[in-house]
């Protein structure tokens, strides 16, 4: 961002306070992906997952790496969704604009699909599929980098 300065060489105070807004909005986002990796890794330590197959069973308590990912991954989807929830009804309730609800609405319904298709969920009701395993993760992380640039491009 240019700062814009003032015939006398000052800088202009909106252009500060829009840069202080940008870090902000930085620091946020670090924040929200800091506490889903975090958690996620929390949750993949402790997951108890049975394991049914040939062969001789994992560690106890022990996820497959590509399990794991997948619950970090999802972790952090859910984290930033939430973040993004919590940005777009501040919007709503101080605009009372029309879109902010509706991208509330759809923020919404992408949290409930995360949550719905979290893989410790999933895995505990008994159904995984494991042969698309890395290219599930591809999409979850694609869908990771969009969140988190929409709650970037949201909170300047």
């Amino acid at each position: 961002m240019r700062r814009q300065v003032a015939p006398g060489g000052e800088v202009k105070p909106e252009t500060v306070a829009a840069e202080k807004k940008g870090r902000s909005g930085i620091v946020w986002l670090l924040i929200v992906l800091a506490l889903g990796i975090s958690i996620g890794i929390l949750l993949s330590l402790f997951a108890q997952v049975r394991f049914i197959g040939p062969g001789p069973p994992p560690p106890p308590n022990t996820l497959e790496p590509v399990l794991t990912l997948r619950v970090i991954v999802s972790t952090t989807s859910v984290a930033l969704l939430i973040a993004l929830i919590v940005v777009y009804l501040r919007m709503y309730a101080e605009t009372k604009a029309n879109f902010a609800a509706g991208i509330v609405v759809v923020l919404f319904a992408l949290l409930l699909h995360s949550l719905i298709s979290y893989p410790l969920l999933v895995v505990r009701m008994g159904s995984i599929t494991v042969g698309a395993g890395e290219f599930l993760s591809t999409a979850d992380i694609f869908m990771v980098v969009a969140y988190a640039i929409l709650l970037y491009l949201s909170l300047e």
